[in-house]
């Protein structure tokens, strides 16, 4: 009888395990325009943390082509102009602030070409 209260209790555990593992989905890390121009204001500011950053640049950006050029365009930037925290409050040379401030005006100017049609 205890063979078959312990297999019942098996059955009964492993299903609810793998419902579990059917139904719940996996988080998504979905990012739009206003998200990546808001974390580019942050860079500009000297507000954002290294973990904004890394978080930003470390998903694939994969429902929108041209979001996910942005965000390459970011990481080769990243590549040159990074210094993390040596400098704080900003996350980037001078020169590195320029260039992810004209990333930030050309994402600001698509989303006004793009809001109005």
């Amino acid at each position: 009888m205890q063979w078959v209260l312990t297999a019942l209790l098996t059955v009964i555990i492993f299903g609810s395990v793998l419902w579990l593992l059917l139904h719940v989905r996996t988080p998504r890390y979905h990012v739009i325009g206003k998200d990546i121009e808001r974390i580019l204001e942050l860079v500009i500011t000297g507000q954002a943390t290294e973990n904004d950053w890394s978080v930003f640049t470390a998903y694939q950006i994969r429902d929108n082509d041209y979001l996910e050029s942005i965000r390459e365009r970011c990481m080769e930037i990243e590549e040159r102009e990074y210094i993390g925290d040596v400098r704080p409050p900003y996350l980037f040379t001078s020169n590195g602030i320029e260039e992810i401030r004209a990333l930030h005006d050309e994402l600001k100017n698509y989303h006004q070409r793009h809001a109005r049609s």
